[in-house]
């Protein structure tokens, strides 16, 4: 008789692990790029966990003391031009 091959039970998690190496969250990508992109438009050097991307509602939250809030708010318009060339349709639409 014909012996079953031998099966192992995997964790859900497990199947899913090289997946999670190489695929970044599309919600830290737009956090980094966007404190990448306030760099560049402002000059203001923002740590990406200043700044929180809602995907639902494609807008950015930043959180930085009101002068700097103020300076960026300024500039408003061309840093999210400078989001929609880089990231295209995935790019916010709101910076708060």
């Amino acid at each position: 008789m014909r012996k079953p091959p031998d099966i192992r039970i995997k964790k859900v998690g497990d199947l899913f692990e090289s997946y999670r190496k190489r695929l970044k969250p599309p919600q830290a990508t737009v956090e980094r790029e966007c404190a990448i992109a306030i760099k560049e438009v402002t000059t203001f050097d923002i740590s990406a966990e200043a700044i929180s991307y809602t995907v639902a509602t494609k807008t950015v939250s930043i959180q930085v003391p009101s002068v700097m809030k103020s300076e960026i708010f300024l500039h408003k318009k061309a840093i999210l031009n400078v989001l929609k060339e880089r990231l295209g349709s995935s790019a916010p639409e709101a910076l708060l």
